[in-house]
């Protein structure tokens, strides 16, 4: 089972818009991530996302790049300072892959308690747009790959067919 964590693209600030949606700068960092996922074949059963703006628009970029049986649906428990374990829980019932779009610090500390045991052991820190692609396989989960806009600006695009 495959699991893509997502950090919601750059907000606006909070001066501009108060829903701190996501900012022109936001929106192109997710849309070349989807075109990324696009020409690798990237396939979901659902994106979660949380109720929050940036986090929504981030999640309908993304399914319009990826094969997403689902679509993209609002999950409770995903905002920034929810506690991790009811979502672990969600995921694994799901026995499906699944992407999840949220904030930090509740993305740094799922991808910590799924891949070191403990939350609080921060295990990858997520920028906005960054994603970091977990597999779970026989009783674990380990980390398949990780990338951040910064990355994507060095010009080309990455190839993750060889991790699937």
């Amino acid at each position: 089972m495959k699991l893509y964590l997502v950090r919601h693209g750059q907000p606006n600030p909070e001066t501009v818009d108060a829903e701190k949606g996501l900012s022109p700068n936001g929106e192109q960092e997710i849309e070349l991530l989807a075109s990324i996922l696009k020409a690798n074949s990237i396939s979901v059963k659902e994106i979660w996302h949380s109720d929050k703006t940036r986090a929504r628009q981030t999640a309908a970029i993304l399914a319009s790049g990826i094969s997403c049986t689902n679509g993209f649906v609002e999950i409770k428990g995903l905002n920034p300072t929810d506690r991790i374990e009811p979502i672990i829980g969600k995921i694994l019932a799901a026995q499906a892959d699944l992407m999840v779009v949220g904030h930090m610090p509740f993305m740094a500390h799922l991808a910590s308690l799924l891949l070191a045991g403990d939350e609080h052991r921060l295990a990858m820190n997520f920028d906005t747009g960054a994603m970091a692609c977990l597999d779970y396989a026989h009783g674990r989960w380990t980390l398949e790959w990780f990338a951040y806009p910064r990355l994507f600006k060095l010009g080309d695009l990455l190839d993750f067919r060889s991790y699937h």
